[in-house]
Order: C-alpha cells, then structure tokens, then sequence
C-alpha cells in the first residue's frame, strides 16, 4: 500500500492510539493531518484502523470525497485542536468500520470524528506514512527522527523496523 501510494522509499512519520470514551455529544472538528503539522510534499497517507467497531453512535470517522484535491487548507485553532471547517454539508460521508477494518486517506482529506455517545470507549490505532526526504516546513525539520520515524521502504523494498530497545 505505502509502495503504491507514496513510492518506493517511504518512512513512518507518526503513529498514535486514539481511545474516544463516551461523552456529551461532541464531534472531534474537521482538519486535515496536514493542518497540524505541514510538511512538504503535503500529501502523505494516513491509516485509521478500527480496534473494535466504529460506528456513527460511536464516533466513526468522516470524510469529505474529494476534498484532499484542494490542497492544505487554512485552519484556525479551537479548544478541540485544529479546525478547517465549522459543518458537515451534504458531501460529508461517515466512514463506519468493523474491528480489524482500516480507513485509508490522505494527510489532505478534511475529516473528523463524531461523539461518542455510547456507554463504550471507541479504539483506534492511526499510522500515518511519507516518502523519504519529507520535511517539517516551519522548521525544516527532517522528518527522520530514529526513536520513532523508521524507513519501511527503500528503493521497493521491504526494511525490518529497528529492534526494541
């Protein structure tokens, strides 16, 4: 997949567990991963995978079909974290998946998660993946740090992540 989409050297970028507990209905806002931290080319691929089901009562992921054409768009920040759009409109699409099930997008699809208005905590492990040579405009940071950004791919082929420590 990270061979088909971004090429044949390819890093992890970031990884991070979300648990979403139950709460007053309130939906983690539109952003794109891109919003958060800009890094050059924009495009990286971002891999949400449900660890038990996700569904729309407990806080799915949603998406805008097409809207990671438009590039990195303006954010503004909210108490939540980084906004780039205040409503749904019509094209908004709930993704829901089962455990085990991966969404797969890109860094510039606006998206969000709904509330989470069941009694249980919803689970998500989220894996995001770019070329080699990616990096961190604002500060030109590379995006290679070796505690945590490993190379996956290089040159097509498969590299075994470094041993734990």
């Amino acid at each position: 997949l990270c061979h088909d989409v971004i090429g044949p050297d390819v890093r992890l970028y970031w990884d991070q567990a979300v648990y979403k507990k139950p709460e007053y209905p309130k939906p983690f806002p539109w952003h794109q991963d891109n919003g958060y931290t800009y890094i050059e080319p924009q495009s990286y691929l971002t891999c949400w995978i449900a660890l038990n089901d996700a569904t729309v009562d407990n806080g799915c992921p949603w998406v805008i079909p097409g809207g990671h054409l438009r590039g990195t768009l303006a954010h503004r920040t909210s108490k939540l974290g980084f906004v780039c759009r205040e409503e749904d409109g019509l094209e908004a699409l709930a993704v829901p998946v089962r455990a085990g099930g991966i969404v797969v997008f890109s860094s510039l699809m606006p998206h969000r998660t709904g509330p989470n208005v069941t009694s249980g905590v919803r689970k998500s492990y989220i894996l995001q993946y770019a070329p080699e040579g990616a990096r961190i405009v604002q500060t030109d940071t590379a995006c290679d740090a070796p505690d945590r950004q490993y190379v996956i791919l290089k040159r097509g082929d498969r590299v075994s992540p470094p041993p734990l420590q």
